[in-house]
């Protein structure tokens, strides 16, 4: 069962709440100041994007790189982790400031490698088994950003899934491409509910009607208590079989995310 402190979930819900404060008036603020500005188009504003009164929608899709650091208790078993992720942004042409935020993402965060030798007569050819350790997770939740100039400052809150899972799969070696042994097999694994924040910046390249933009940001994510395998936690029997020895805490991470997001 995931457990949270009371006091995370308030500042969660305050923190959603301001987003939700700040999406209102940053909606209305576009039209209110484009109807001062000759020509009704603000400065740095995108020839393909309405300063007021559209009703129709936009997406915006992006891919990243991370950089996973663990906090708090997570922090004593794992070490950092890399991965990737896509976004999906959902915009509105009524409301540029406000979009409706879609994550998918994958993270690594160890693995070892057993040496098994193909032949039970003997180890003089051996092949790799590696088992790797990972997170996947997924997140929605509200973006509010300052939708025109040259740099674009944002903020996101989201709620989600992550998906903890360690698999083991057999490395190709020599003439295995064909052998039967290939295969991966999941060691382990446990879902619990994530929540967060973040906030980053957009660096767009072009003005057009269908923009491309650097986006750099950190996302905190929380996960309440998780059971979880890290490097060490699979023993071998020596006899053929193995223990699993998972570990239990609260999983608390910070993405660093670099990547570019298009217009579709």
């Amino acid at each position: 069962m995931m457990r949270t402190r009371m006091g995370s979930r308030r500042v969660l819900g305050a923190g959603l709440v301001a987003l939700t404060a700040l999406g209102a008036l940053a909606a209305l603020a576009p039209a209110d100041a484009a109807a001062q500005v000759p020509g009704g188009r603000l400065p740095g504003q995108p020839p393909g994007e309405s300063s007021s009164g559209g009703n129709g929608t936009q997406w915006d899709l992006g891919a990243t790189v991370s950089l996973m650091a663990p906090h708090g208790q997570f922090s004593s078993f794992v070490n950092e982790g890399f991965g990737g992720a896509l976004t999906a942004l959902l915009g509105f042409e009524d409301s540029p400031a406000f979009r409706v935020r879609f994550d998918a993402g994958y993270v690594n965060y160890g693995s070892e490698t057993l040496g098994v030798p193909v032949f039970s007569v003997t180890d003089r050819i051996l092949t790799d088994i590696v088992t790797r350790n990972n997170v996947g997770y997924l997140g929605l939740g509200p973006e509010i950003r300052l939708p025109y100039g040259p740099v674009q400052p944002f903020v996101n809150g989201f709620a989600g899934l992550g998906y903890f899972f360690t698999v083991s799969s057999v490395e190709h070696g020599w003439d295995l491409y064909d052998s039967p042994y290939d295969g991966t097999t999941v060691n382990f694994d446990d879902v619990r509910a994530a929540y967060g924040f973040g906030g980053g910046l957009s660096i767009p390249f072009n003005w057009s009607a269908k923009p491309v933009l650097l986006r750099l940001e950190a996302q905190y994510r929380r996960h309440g208590r998780t059971e979880y395998l890290v490097p060490g936690s699979i023993v071998e029997d020596g006899f053929g079989g193995s223990s699993f020895s998972p570990i239990a805490s609260d999983v608390d991470f910070v993405l660093f995310q670099l990547g570019l997001t298009f217009r579709v």
